[in-house]
């Protein structure tokens, strides 16, 4: 169980550098400065970096610098996701534990290769897949069993924009609910197919349907969009006793309420009941990137394996590389795609 509430700072925490200080960069270095383990910031604008490391009394730091510094324990990166697997394969080489942002990497190769130097040097790395570290998903997993046999999961992670130059929106967005997915599965999927819109451009979808097909028959559909004019960001399990519905966009008092008694089952058909009853669950609140570092932190001192590790970063990469080949062989045999 992760600890939610009164994270303790330990004065022996492991020394951590943050590499970018974009946007989501800024909140890793502020959760690290609160928990007592960032010792240096890094950007490749030395503007930006120094402007942030002086908003919290610490050296802003070289690329150059950051991995050769014998007092870091450990690198946080959060570059542009073209740069993650460069960044990640210097630091372990140098020895530092690794923190990754979601995407790990582009490439099933990279992270392959990550995963590899992490055991050769004996260093954890772990992958930024937040919502293993939301009270609602820990809470959805406890109460798991409450739904009976999963039959089908669907998940919307919609807004307009943020558009990337880098990686397009299933690299950007999929891999989240992919990695819930696989948790909540406790399995890979068998077959896939992935349809995409591209009129932003014809290397960047910037809307795309996943569908994962398990051995046992469950199904997940997973739509991810930059193109939505109202932000959404929803789970939905559906099990044959119950379904659970995780919306974090709802207050904390409703991000999970599970309903049971949907349907009915009559000679091996469902049936819709109109007098199921819904519960919404009780959640503490607490900022699910700080259990994540915390996590992070807590690995290194205990050398436990991260819940989101690099091999589970590798489980998300294969199926986001799959999804982008069959994207592109739909544009190569469907000339109108």
């Amino acid at each position: 169980m992760l600890m939610m509430n009164c994270l303790k700072i330990d004065l022996s925490l492991p020394r951590v550098a943050v590499i970018g200080c974009g946007a989501w960069g800024k909140n890793l270095v502020r959760n690290f400065a609160e928990l007592g383990a960032l010792a240096a910031i890094c950007d490749n604008d030395p503007f930006k970096a120094k402007m942030l490391a002086t908003q919290y009394g610490l050296p802003a730091i070289s690329e150059e610098e950051v991995f050769s510094h014998s007092s870091l324990d450990a690198i946080v990166i959060s570059s542009f996701a073209p740069l993650h697997a460069r960044h990640a394969e210097q630091a372990l080489k140098a020895g530092k534990h690794v923190y990754i942002e979601k995407p790990m990497t582009l490439s099933v190769k990279d992270a392959q290769k990550l995963c590899s130097l992490a055991k050769t040097h004996n260093r954890l790395l772990m992958v930024g897949h937040i919502l293993h570290y939301h009270p609602a998903f820990i809470a959805l997993q406890e109460r798991l069993p409450e739904l009976g046999p999963l039959k089908h999961i669907y998940a919307n992670r919609l807004a307009l924009g943020r558009f990337r130059n880098q990686e397009n929106v299933l690299w950007d967005l999929a891999s989240h609910d992919i990695s819930l997915i696989l948790a909540l599965t406790q399995d890979m999927p068998k077959s896939m197919t992935a349809t995409a819109q591209t009129f932003l451009g014809p290397q960047k979808p910037a809307s795309a349907l996943l569908t994962l097909t398990f051995s046992d028959g469950l199904t997940a559909h997973i739509h991810t969009s930059w193109l939505s004019p109202f932000k959404e960001q929803k789970l939905v399990v559906v099990g044959e006793s119950g379904i659970a519905v995780f919306d974090d966009c709802k207050p904390w008092a409703e991000k999970l309420h599970i309903s049971k008694g949907c349907f009915t089952w009559r000679n091996g058909q469902p049936h819709a009941n109109d007098d199921f009853k819904s519960q919404f669950i009780p959640l503490p609140e607490a900022e699910p990137l700080k259990n994540e570092c915390f996590h992070f932190l807590t690995c290194i001192q205990t050398s436990q394996t991260p819940l989101t590790s690099g091999l589970e970063g590798l489980r998300v990469t294969e199926i986001l590389e799959k999804a982008e080949h069959l994207l592109q062989e739909r544009k190569t045999h469907d000339p109108l795609h």
